[in-house]
């Protein structure tokens, strides 16, 4: 019963963070909506362009730090061994201040062969101005770990899902008002980025004081626990690539071999898909910190019952994104970015049900490693990239853009396979669970009358929603038990209509 309550009262705080991320995430829709519109497709497709390759240096940039951050950070705090915590934060500092100087620098120095693989002049233009962002978000997303690892979920409430959007809204409104181009547009990004680091470096620091962190920190007592990290962030650092390769690579191609349209057809529709993951992240800052500190202890069925039941969440949350983006991608792509895009509906269909599978499957390699199976995530992450490489170059180079997506989802299906393969055998978790079974089967056989009603009824995208919201609330009824909903929310139980759903 203690360990339920306690995997309970961590998914309850991760759907805090959830409304959070959809917040955050309607705004970044506005977002994307806007600068597809705005920009012609030539023009968002060198913009793309740059923005995968920023993302794609910034995944690399960290060494795998900004997967493992949280997992030090907690894993030292819980054993009060302070100089090897303040320790690894100076790791961080000198690893993404170094690098960072060095990735800026040699892309200035690069510019003649950049042009050689970039779709046009115009896009190695846009990534001159945009590089700048790589190591700015990479030293953001470690500030925003400590302040989860130290108990200010408030001040990563306002980081991730307030301010960050909201500096970017702004950029764009700029960019639409002025009718100003993807330049005007790359500065603003990294300005806004820049604005909000410096504001969050203020915090952390006032956070470290008020805490009481401060007062342990001596630097001739620091141990810079750079073997251990390095142990655990080399098969991190692998994964992280292969998840953002996954995608940006496939960007970069497209604007190799078939240039800045194909990139704009295959781009303008990845963000809506990547919605699929939006409930995976939003978990992501508690759960890491919470299985971290339940390994340090040696509690392995509490792990195993946080993971499925979060895993179970993720699903039944991610389920209306999953039907309006496969169900209804054509009338979804159409409604939100024009005609002049339709063509990217089935990119859209693709990307989604490889971004859902995904999700399905929770935090598996999280878990994996946590649990202390690096070398399965090494060889996990090495057959992945190689399938990631292989694929894009078969599928892209003859069918553009949906061969790109085609390659993704073979990418994301064999990565999960194999992520799954490790987690099931040695480590108390299980290959899989019968009622997390049933929770995915019952997620999939709704899309899937979606989907046929769809096709026989033609629905508009509004007259879609409320039949989605049905769908979604009978999910709710239907896996309410897989799901602990009354222990997780037992106040739905006095809320009219709503009590139906845990009773």
């Amino acid at each position: 019963m203690t360990t339920l309550s306690g995997s309970s009262a961590n998914i309850r705080a991760s759907n805090g963070m959830l409304a959070g991320q959809l917040m955050a995430h309607a705004v970044n829709f506005l977002i994307q909506v806007l600068v597809v519109r705005h920009l012609s497709t030539e023009g968002y497709g060198s913009f793309a362009w740059a923005l995968s390759v920023v993302t794609l240096v910034q995944s690399i940039l960290p060494l795998g730090l900004d997967r493992a951050s949280a997992r030090f950070l907690a894993l030292y705090d819980e054993r009060r061994d302070y100089p090897r915590l303040f320790g690894f934060i100076a790791v961080e500092a000198i690893v993404l201040v170094g690098l960072g100087v060095v990735v800026t620098g040699a892309t200035l120095l690069l510019t003649t062969p950049l042009h050689s693989i970039a779709p046009s002049r115009g896009a190695v233009t846009i990534l001159l101005l945009l590089i700048a962002l790589a190591p700015i978000q990479a030293v953001d997303i470690i500030v925003v770990e400590m302040f989860a690892v130290f108990a200010s979920p408030w001040s990563v409430f306002l980081r991730r899902y307030v301010l960050e959007p909201v500096l970017r809204l702004a950029v764009v409104l700029l960019l639409v008002v002025g009718d100003r181009s993807p330049s005007f547009l790359a500065v603003g990004y990294v300005l806004a980025a820049g604005i909000g680091l410096l504001l969050y470096l203020v915090l952390l620091v006032r956070l470290f004081k008020r805490i009481g962190l401060s007062t342990h920190f001596r630097p001739r007592e620091l141990v810079l626990p750079w073997r251990e990290v390095a142990r655990f962030c080399g098969p991190m650092l692998l994964t992280t690539l292969v998840a953002v390769a996954t995608t940006e690579f496939a960007a970069i191609y497209l604007g190799h071999s078939s240039g800045s349209e194909a990139v704009a057809t295959f781009r303008a529709v990845q963000p809506f898909a990547a919605l699929n993951l939006v409930v995976l992240f939003s978990f992501t800052t508690l759960f890491t910190p919470a299985a971290s500190r339940l390994a340090a202890r040696g509690l392995r069925g509490e792990v195993a019952t946080l993971y499925w039941l979060t895993a179970g969440w993720i699903v039944v949350l991610t389920f209306p994104v999953v039907a309006v983006t496969t169900a209804f991608a054509s009338q979804f792509t159409i409604y939100t970015l024009g005609e002049r895009y339709s063509s990217s509906a089935s990119v859209l269909v693709i990307l989604s049900l490889g971004y859902f599978m995904n999700a399905a499957l929770g935090f598996n390699g999280t878990t994996t490693q946590i649990l202390g199976r690096s070398w399965w995530v090494l060889v996990t992450s090495l057959v992945t990239l190689v399938t990631a490489v292989v694929s894009l170059l078969v599928l892209a180079t003859r069918f553009q853009a949906v061969g790109a997506a085609v390659a993704v989802l073979v990418t994301l299906v064999v990565n999960n396979v194999l992520k799954q393969v490790g987690l099931g055998f040695g480590l108390g978790i299980g290959l899989w669970q019968r009622e997390h079974a049933r929770v995915v089967l019952t997620v999939i056989a709704a899309v899937l009358a979606l989907s046929l009603a769809n096709r026989l009824t033609h629905l508009s995208l509004p007259a879609a929603l409320p039949l989605i919201l049905v769908a979604w609330f009978g999910i709710l009824r239907l896996t309410r038990h897989a799901l602990s909903f009354g222990e997780t929310f037992p106040e739905v139980r006095r809320i009219p209509i709503l009590g139906w759903l845990v009773t």
